[in-house]
């Protein structure tokens, strides 16, 4: 994600305040969506077609805690304000961007498979495990591919950046929202009078994961419209003004990264079940160790 405030202001660096809420910030998506993917894997029965690609954003998610968030202080703080170009600035921005990436397109991917499983029930409950395999592989190979595009531009032609991360946005954006417009159409016009239990399990699903994707459209629009709108107002509002707000929407875009296992839990049953039993798992070694301690 390009800063749209580079300049060699002092003031504009990453003071004790925003380092704090970034590294607290990385340490919570990373930790939830950590927790998330070990209780998808240590329960069989929560691994299927129809969350594999909630798993693969999961994933997504916790390596922009891990990685995409440490690159974004790393870059702040030291060559957001130089120009031309090098290998270390590049691979610091690709790593920057490409878990981001990854991330939003499978917003865009998660709405899509919803449509069609909405769409076309059928068809889609024929889907094979290879489909879904090679559309999260496809997804992955298009962030890098974005990814690289998007750091080389940032090097070689900073301004022509600013108009590459919101233009990204704006599409998943675009797919979610439209995506979602025809499944809510398609449900109140031909409402079944009766839901199977496979059906409304379905159903559930696409419930669940249009709360998901519109919190991460409500998080990533402040960013869009500081994108379009802080190049004109740089000429209004201070150095310091325009970056402290662009780390703010930064903050509330990074949000989005560790709001979905918050959903999961409060919508899907089997996951909030499978993650009270891996709590409690957890906690009991210590409540023996403490008995253990009182007792002697």
């Amino acid at each position: 994600m390009p800063n749209e405030t580079g300049t060699d202001d002092p003031s504009t660096r990453l003071n004790t305040m925003w380092l704090a809420v970034y590294i607290a910030e990385f340490v919570i998506i990373f930790l939830i969506n950590g927790f998330t993917i070990i209780t998808f894997a240590r329960n069989h029965h929560l691994r299927k077609r129809t969350t594999y690609l909630i798993i693969n954003l999961a994933v997504a998610d916790l390596l922009v805690g891990a990685v995409s968030g440490p690159m974004h202080i790393y870059h702040t703080q030291t060559f957001e304000a130089e120009s031309g170009f090098s290998w270390k600035k590049f691979t610091v921005m690709y790593f920057h961007e490409f878990f981001e990436n990854c991330s939003l397109l499978n917003l865009a991917l998660l709405s899509l498979e919803r449509l069609h499983a909405t769409l076309f029930p059928f068809r889609h409950s024929r889907l094979t495990n290879w489909i879904y395999s090679k559309t999260v592989v496809s997804i992955w190979l298009l962030a890098l591919v974005l990814s690289s595009a998007a750091a080389v531009l940032f090097l070689t032609d900073l301004k022509a950046s600013f108009f590459v991360w919101p233009s990204l946005m704006i599409s998943v954006l675009s797919t979610v929202i439209v995506s979602y417009m025809i499944i809510i159409f398609n449900v109140k016009r031909n409402v079944p009078p009766q839901l199977s239990g496979a059906g409304t399990s379905d159903s559930k699903l696409t419930a669940t994961l249009f709360v998901v994707t519109a919190l991460s459209t409500i998080f990533i629009l402040p960013w869009c419209f500081n994108a379009v709108l802080g190049v004109r107002e740089s000429n209004t509002l201070s150095k310091k003004a325009l970056f402290n707000i662009h780390q703010s929407v930064t903050v509330l875009f990074y949000a989005n990264s560790f709001v979905n296992p918050i959903v999961y839990t409060l919508r899907m049953q089997e996951f909030r079940n499978a993650a009270l039993i891996r709590c409690h798992k957890s906690t009991e070694p210590q409540r023996q160790s403490l008995q253990m301690t009182l007792i002697r």
